[in-house]
């Protein structure tokens, strides 16, 4: 069974969901992250997160080669 890529909001990181360290629901919607510092940041400003994940474009997993390396963190 493949594993199934998430995205980081708040590092941009994707990583695979069963392996993520921490986890958020927020409106619905199940967030995953990387660390628990990723969800800390996140529980504290959930809306102003993903306002500047919307702003940024990394609104999901991407490949690798989609993702230029000098933006994988802007």
């Amino acid at each position: 069974m493949a594993t199934q890529t998430v995205h980081d909001p708040v590092c941009h990181m994707d990583i695979e969901r069963d392996s993520a360290e921490s986890m958020s629901e927020h409106d619905g919607t199940m967030y995953y992250f990387c660390s628990p510092g990723c969800k800390s940041s996140f529980d504290a400003d959930p809306e102003g997160v993903l306002r500047a994940e919307a702003a940024t474009g990394h609104t999901g997993p991407k490949a690798a080669a989609e993702r230029p390396w000098w933006r994988f963190w802007g």
